[in-house]
Order: structure tokens, then sequence, then C-alpha cells
């Protein structure tokens, strides 16, 4: 029997749900048949899980485009937090100057500060414009002698706002500092071309636009990346080394792999690909601007992070995620409300991104983010129009 409210979905810039079918499917499959250790013995079970892993790596340095082209620089992580803190504590040296901007999310300001209150590395925030892009001479204007890393966004998860990155990939070739790339919100939606963007290593989550499953993310390493180990452990390789091995991938992986989540991730980007990427994309973005336009004259919304005018659509050089308040309501106040009475799922408050909000003017009560997955409708954004309408009378 079929719910007869069934659950509106709009926080896919958080966690994309529902997933494709056959994601599901080829993890059940996977758990009954060859969920054992890759690498750390020599059976028939174990090899053919380690082809399925050497697979998926050497699918994700093509899928990026890495110049290195060499699958080894995959590296598995739980999802984008942890390959961030892998390249920022693996990287950063006592002295550094590092360059980021006021969009980040909190995986990459925390660690910052961490090192920074640690007496380690100093820090510059470069600021955004109100439609919540930098611009690559603010970037240029903050980097210094010790400069030894930019860290960017790709896309703002709080407005959607994709940045300049190839113009500023290529100011710090130019100068031969590297350029460290959180993909969260673009990797699956966007083209992430690591060499045409001229960035050096790419942090991405499995579990947003690219459909995986929870708990698993990477981290691509570009050539000639000076990177540490910041964990050692098993590796099912040379283990009569104490020392951890410097080798790719095994420098940056320790312990058991998350080889459930690896299938599922191998599916869900099997099933992108037979979708097409820029299909995707047009679906979401479609949805966006129906969504846009929908509440364009309710004149207690306000659409944040589009300069001061009400967008009529979102635009090549934006992702279908928009953040909105109403009237004086707290954000907090109107998820209820949206939850409660239309069983509509968004995200509220700071969408751990305070300093965007900063920016935008919302860091008190945060904002109502929208974000469209694959598997909304336009009957799922007219429901949304509607509750808005109702509220904001």
């Amino acid at each position: 029997m079929s719910d007869p409210n069934p659950l509106i979905y709009f926080d896919n810039a958080a966690t994309s749900f529902p997933k494709p079918a056959p994601v599901a499917e080829a993890m059940g499959n996977f758990l009954t048949r060859r969920a054992v250790n890759p690498g750390r013995s020599g059976f028939d079970l174990s090899l053919e899980t380690g082809r399925m892993v050497d697979q998926v790596r050497g699918r994700l340095d093509r899928f990026f485009n890495n110049p290195a082209a060499n699958p080894n620089r995959a590296v598995f992580t739980a999802n984008a937090t942890d390959a961030l803190n892998i390249a920022i504590q693996g990287i950063c040296r006592p002295g550094d100057h590092v360059v980021t901007t006021v969009l980040e999310h909190n995986s990459i300001l925390r660690p910052l500060t961490m090192l920074q209150k640690a007496g380690i590395i100093t820090f510059d925030l470069v600021p955004c414009d109100m439609n919540g892009r930098v611009d690559p001479a603010a970037v240029e204007a903050v980097i210094g002698p010790v400069t030894r890393m930019v860290i960017m966004t790709h896309a703002s998860n709080v407005c959607g706002a994709v940045q300049p990155i190839e113009e500023v990939g290529a100011l710090c070739r130019d100068r031969g500092i590297l350029f460290l790339l959180d993909a969260a919100q673009t990797a699956g939606l966007i083209p992430v071309d690591m060499t045409a963007l001229q960035v050096d290593l790419v942090a991405f989550t499995g579990h947003k636009s690219l459909l995986g499953p929870p708990g698993i993310g990477g981290l691509i390493v570009g050539p000639d990346v000076d990177i540490i180990s910041t964990r050692w452990g098993g590796t099912g390789v040379r283990s009569a080394l104490l020392e951890h091995p410097s080798d790719f991938p095994w420098r940056l992986e320790a312990g058991t792999l998350n080889t459930v989540g690896i299938a599922g991730l191998a599916a869900a980007m099997d099933w992108i690909a037979a979708k097409g990427i820029h299909v995707i994309l047009e679906h979401e973005r479609g949805l966006a601007n129906r969504f846009l336009a929908g509440i364009a004259g309710l004149n207690n919304i306000k659409v944040h992070g589009c300069g001061e005018s009400h967008p009529a659509n979102l635009g090549a050089d934006r992702l279908p995620v928009i953040s909105i308040t109403v009237a004086e309501r707290p954000a907090e106040q109107i998820g209820q409300f949206l939850d409660t009475d239309w069983n509509i799922a968004v995200r509220t408050g700071l969408q751990c991104a305070p300093l965007a909000h900063e920016a935008m003017g919302t860091a008190t009560e945060g904002s109502v983010r929208i974000s469209f997955g694959p598997f909304n409708t336009s009957s799922d954004v007219d429901v949304a129009i509607a509750a808005l309408k109702n509220l904001a009378g």
C-alpha cells in the first residue's frame, strides 16, 4: 500500500537520497559473496576483491582526469572531511601559510584553525561577493613567500555558487603552490577535471552527488605532491616493516578498507554514466528554476547568495542548491513547519559553513537550504512552493 503523503526529500547537498537501486543490490551481493579483506591473503576470493578495489581506483583516476594517470594515487577515505584532514595535516609544515575562503565547510576551517592554534601554520581567509563568488585576484593578493597551499571548495554548499577554480589553479601553478580542491558538492554533478582545472589534490565524498553510500570517499593525489602519512597501521603489504609503507596508496591508507562502500560507489558511478552527468544536472537545475519561479512573487522570501535580486534562473555557474529565509522567522521553525505539516525534508541552520553565512548576512539564524536530486520531480517542487506560499502569506 502506497504512502498517501510520501516524504519529499530536498536535502541532497547533505546526502543524496534515495540511492539508485543498483547501489543497494551491489552492496548486498558483495556482502554475501565477496566481503573479505583484499591484499591480506592469497586465496581467490581475496584476490578477486582486490581486483575490484583496483578497478575502482582506476576508474576514479580517470573520472577526475588526474594528470598523474596513476590509479594508486586514488586513495580511499571515509568521506571528504577525512580526505581533507589527511591532505591538510599531511602537507602543512611548521611555518607554512595557507590561503582559503570564507565559503569553506568546517571540514577545512576547523583543521586549519587547530593547526594555527598549535602554532604550526597561519592562514588567510579570502572574502566572497554578494553572489557567493571569490575573486581570483583576492586569492592572489594574500599569497606570500611561505604560502604552501590554497584550499577552495568547488561550489558553495550554502548557495551553490561554482567558483573560478581554473583561474585560481593557473595562478597557483605559476607560483608553484599546491591547490587542494574540495569537490564534495560537485563530484558526480559537474565535471571535476584535475588537468583542466590545474589542481593538485581533490577531496570527494561518495554519499552526495556521486549517489553512493555513506562512509566512502577519497583523495585524488596529483603527481609530485609531497604528502606524508598521518596515520599508521596495517596495510597487507610490507608487513615486516615497522614503519608505514611510503608507496601509494598505502602511504595514506591504514587498516581495512570499506570494500562494501567501494562496491556501492562503483554501482552508483555505473548508474551516473548510464544516465549521463549532464542529463542529471539539467534535470536538477530545471527543478531549481521551477522552484525559483514559483516563489518569485512572495515578498517575504529572500534568496541568499544571489546578489540583491531574485534570480530568474541558476545559469551554468550555480548548482541546484538554494538558501532562503522567510521574513523574520527562524530557519529552524520553517524547517519544522515543512517537515511536520508538509512532509518536506530540508536543511536548516548554518550548514557547517558559518563564515559563508556571515558573508550572506544570515549568521544569526542561518537559512533554509533546498537542494535537489535526480529522483525529485516537478510535483515535489510544486508542493514545496505551495507550502511556502501558505507560510509566507
